[in-house]
């Protein structure tokens, strides 16, 4: 997942960390990641009802299957069918703990995501 300006390699330490996240957020970011992670939870599942399930395009869930495969979060089983490998699994725990969180984040209104006496702007945020 190199891109210009940005090295697939892991960094080290605290940055380290936000690199490898920045990484994963972009994955599951794509269209249908996240969904096929959801769909996975359950039982393995052919392409043909992944495709049928999401009502996507079939080159488009194919690339997803293929880059979460790489990625090591699903994998094929004996019948061809797809499922989540345990770092999948893992991965949907902290997942359903982040969904939790953006229904409450959700559910507030912007005065109160906006704490008391904040700024309305940082630093050089607006200037031209």
């Amino acid at each position: 997942m190199s891109r210009a300006g940005r090295s697939s390699r892991p960094v080290d330490g605290p940055a380290g960390s936000w690199v490898s996240l920045q990484s994963l957020v972009e994955l599951l970011g794509r269209r249908h990641a996240l969904a096929v992670v959801e769909l996975l939870r359950g039982p393995a599942q052919p392409f043909r009802a992944v495709v049928a399930r999401l009502a996507a395009p079939e080159p488009q869930v194919s690339q997803r299957l293929r880059e979460l495969r790489e990625a090591g979060l699903l994998e094929v089983d004996e019948a061809g069918d797809y499922r989540l490998t345990g770092t999948g699994r893992r991965l949907l725990d902290d997942l359903e703990r982040l969904a939790t969180f953006a229904d409450g984040w959700a559910q507030l209104t912007s005065r109160q995501r906006v704490p008391r006496g904040a700024a309305t702007r940082g630093r050089g945020e607006g200037d031209r």
